[in-house]
């Protein structure tokens, strides 16, 4: 990396609109996504630069609103119809028993077909914090859903995590995907003949 030069570009990318007002409580300058300027980040990229995106988003009128790097990274994501979407998280995955404690019995569920996240998601409780299984998961769907190829939960407590999750089969945290990555199948006469011949 010796005289390499790495830019960074950060801007105002995301418009945002305020929470409001819900179940009588006013959110003030808490706000949501309303657009993501693609071709803003586009450009940045086609520069050759990394676009570091904010928490914070700006009214049409200039309004400045605090928004979750969640939903953020998310949004983001399906605008750009990314092909992976990564969360490096305080918890180490999906456990196979979401409900039950860490244990032997009860490892971390590396890839879960989309359809089985939706319906594992519709039987927990409402998130209520980061280290809730439904905080990264929901995102994790909502992504896939809208055309994320893959959304990752992985720990960022492990040193290595991310290349970890890249590079090795099973990887080390949880995978969301629309279909499965391998259908393995019985094999057939004719592809041990095909393999002989």
């Amino acid at each position: 990396m010796a005289g390499s030069t790495v830019r960074v570009i950060s801007g105002n990318f995301i418009t945002a609109r305020p929470v409001g007002i819900v179940d009588g409580v006013d959110f003030r300058h808490s706000g949501l996504v309303r657009k993501v300027d693609v071709a803003g980040i586009a450009r940045t990229l086609d520069f050759g630069a990394m676009v570091l995106m904010s928490p914070f988003g700006f009214s049409p009128t200039g309004e400045a609103f605090n928004l979750s790097m969640e939903e953020v990274a998310t949004s983001v994501a399906i605008a750009l119809q990314a092909d992976k979407l990564l969360f490096l998280t305080e918890v180490p995955g999906v456990r196979v028993k979401p409900l039950e404690p860490e244990s032997e019995d009860n490892p971390i569920d590396t890839e879960l077909p989309l359809a089985a996240a939706e319906q594992l998601l519709a039987g927990l409780p409402a998130a209520q914090q980061p280290t809730d299984t439904a905080f990264y998961l929901q995102h994790c769907v909502k992504a896939c859903k809208a055309g994320v190829d893959r959304s990752h939960i992985i720990p960022f407590a492990i040193d290595g995590a991310l290349l970890l999750e890249v590079y090795v089969h099973d990887g080390i945290g949880t995978m969301v995907i629309d279909e499965k990555l391998e259908e393995l199948r019985e094999a057939t006469a004719d592809d041990v003949g095909a393999s002989c011949s």
